[in-house]
């Protein structure tokens, strides 16, 4: 019999630790492009993004009618990948100067393709919960 066998979900959620339930995920997501320019595999990594600033930035890819407008699509992956990558800091100065960028959105920008930015933003997603398999529902 295993420990969680018996109890409830009250009990089940008491006996988690409660720091647990609010460390982010990380994952490391190689930028292949950057691997070739750097001689070596270039790894950022991202973490999931508090989940009303999530929200946020996804309803900027609606119009004003509640439609998906398409054409916004770069700019909200762009800003995601803002959001979530903690490794390279985008928000260094020496780094920004460097290439020339004013913004952490403007270093994203000079620093990874819009492929890139797809990739780094699906993984972002799943650590916020999307994308994952539908649980199956149990039936009485």
């Amino acid at each position: 019999m295993n420990l969680t066998e018996g109890m409830n979900l009250v009990d089940r959620l008491l006996a988690i630790d409660a720091k647990q339930i609010t460390e982010k995920e990380t994952v490391k997501i190689e930028i292949k492009r950057l691997s070739k320019l750097t001689g070596e595999p270039f790894f950022v990594t991202v973490q999931e993004i508090d989940g009303e600033r999530y929200q946020e930035l996804q309803m900027r890819l609606l119009n004003k009618k509640g439609k998906a407008d398409f054409t916004k699509a770069y700019d909200t992956n762009l800003l995601v990948a803002v959001e979530g990558i903690i490794e390279p800091n985008l928000a260094d100065e020496k780094l920004q100067k460097h290439f020339g960028a004013a913004t952490p959105k403007e270093l994203a920008s000079k620093l990874f393709q819009a492929g890139d930015l797809i990739k780094i933003s699906d993984v972002i997603a799943k650590l916020n919960g999307f994308g994952e398999e539908e649980e199956e529902e149990i039936k009485n």
